[in-house]
């Protein structure tokens, strides 16, 4: 930003009683941006005081107090702080943190075409503040260059979240908006005025395409030209726009990998349900073509597939940096891959082939077990369904080169095992207790069965005795001997 010396009625006076107006930095489509003193504090501001007429809509008031509120709660290095709001001679205004430097405007002006790696360096702290503004539910609407600060220490933050949705209340400026923003308009606002994550998504494609192309991709006579070839015409990849543009377009065009074309391609499709869900999920993108920009790779088929898909569902937990240590978690919270994450088609979505059956489409929501794919595209990016190894519960190195990948020892993953023993040792236990019971009741009925053949021997015996004694006593007895003759 370059501080002007102005003639503004307002330079020299006290906003709200403590903010000292000391010079004009800028003036845009609905507001006035004024270096400042905050008298209270001792410390330099910018005041961004919103043009006069505004406050007279009722809507406009309610709305600019409820998104200035919402716009200080979020806590993020890539945010422009906002420390307080009012209103002065029915001019509503807003202070925030006073970033000296530039805006990505003037980079783009003096540099581009950039290098793909200094480009998504740079738009890597504009998603981050992207990412924390759509969990907290807030979108931004109004994503353009001359809303990224770059500090004079290299530091980059996003300005302006919520006005612009404070502004389309009042149909005058809601006009001086879109011919501000009119090239990052994403076709849902044109068409219907309704916006959310996904809008601020189409925004920041194509502010890529323009800091890798140098250009905007929709050109007109007039902002509603401009406006509808959004709604009806597809942005090009930046390789291809680029390869028309003569020699030198060529050679640029060269250097950009069919991933990053892909990319840009999905943030700016015209259909919201085929872009990235939000910042939190283009984050992760973002961060995955970093990874493969930093090991050289200009051609990887499957993290282009991956990049047209939009990165799948919303993720559970945030992505890690580039440069995170290989095996560790980026965060403490439980960590998933990008690549991981993203690999999940959203419903409705065309899936690419794949060289197993083993997907299931809740993958991205559960902790990553150890496991690779049975076949790859390219060895550095892991299978959106991955299979089981042989071995489950083996510890694999992570291989050169590829992308980091956070796993957790969550315990699910052996549980079947340890349920099938539980059932085993149950069957084994009651085939026991069956063969123990049929052991007794056999010895029983054997005793019984002995006890009664042995009594019946007895009888036998008894008897056969009896009979035995009458027969030795018959021939001492004998018949009467025959009467001698004599």
């Amino acid at each position: 930003m370059s501080m002007t010396v102005s003639t503004d009625p307002l330079v020299g006076r006290v906003l709200g009683g403590r903010y000292e107006i000391t010079s004009r930095i800028a003036r845009g489509g609905m507001a006035t941006v004024y270096r400042a003193q905050d008298t209270h504090l001792r410390r330099g501001v910018a005041v961004k005081v919103m043009h006069e007429g505004l406050y007279e809509d009722e809507e406009f008031a309610r709305r600019f107090d409820l998104e200035a509120k919402a716009a200080a709660r979020l806590v993020n290095p890539h945010v422009v702080s906002v420390f307080d709001q009012g209103v002065d001679d029915m001019r509503p205004y807003i202070v925030m943190e006073y970033v000296p430097g530039c805006t990505l405007r003037h980079v783009i002006v003096q540099e581009a075409p950039l290098t793909p790696r200094h480009a998504l360096a740079m738009l890597e702290p504009v998603v981050s503040a992207l990412a924390s503004a759509h969990d907290d539910g807030l979108v931004h609407r109004d994503v353009k260059p001359e809303n990224v600060l770059i500090s004079d220490r290299g530091q980059i933050k996003v300005a302006d979240f919520g006005l612009a949705r404070a502004v389309t209340a009042q149909s005058a400026t809601a006009t001086g908006l879109l011919v501000g923003t009119v090239s990052y308009l994403p076709p849902e606002l044109v068409v219907s005025n309704r916006a959310d994550e996904r809008s601020d998504v189409y925004s920041t494609g194509i502010v890529l395409f323009e800091m890798l192309t140098g250009h905007k991709p929709h050109t007109g006579d007039t902002p509603i030209q401009v406006a509808w070839a959004h709604v009806h015409e597809d942005v090009p990849a930046p390789s291809t726009y680029l390869a028309g543009d003569g020699r030198r377009g060529r050679e640029l065009a060269e250097h950009i990998p069919a991933y990053l074309d892909a990319l840009v391609r999905t943030c700016t499709a015209r259909d919201p349900s085929d872009r990235p869900a939000d910042g939190r999920v283009l984050l992760g993108l973002i961060r995955s073509a970093r990874v493969s920009l930093a090991q050289g790779r200009t051609d990887d088929p499957a993290i282009t597939s991956l990049m047209h898909r939009g990165g799948g569902p919303r993720p559970t937990s945030p992505v890690p940096a580039p440069g995170a240590p290989t095996g560790s978690p980026a965060r403490t919270r439980t960590p998933v891959s990008p690549i991981d994450r993203a690999g999940a088609v959203r419903p409705g979505a065309v899936a690419t082939p794949r060289t197993d059956a083993s997907h299931r489409p809740d993958a991205s929501h559960r902790a990553v077990s150890p496991r690779t794919p049975r076949e790859a595209p390219n060895p550095t990016i892991r299978s959106a369904a991955p299979t089981r190894p042989r071995n489950p519960g083996a510890a694999r190195t992570p291989r050169a080169g590829t992308v980091p990948t956070a796993r957790v020892r969550s315990g699910r993953a052996p549980a079947p095992a340890r349920t099938r023993n539980s059932y085993r040792g149950r069957r084994n236990l009651i085939a026991m207790l069956l063969i123990t019971a049929l052991a007794v009741t056999v010895g029983l009925l054997a005793y019984r069965f002995g006890v009664s053949l042995r009594t019946a021997a007895s009888s036998v015996a008894v008897s056969g005795a009896a009979g035995s004694s009458s027969a030795t006593a018959a021939p001492l007895a004998g018949p009467e001997d025959p009467p001698s003759i004599r």
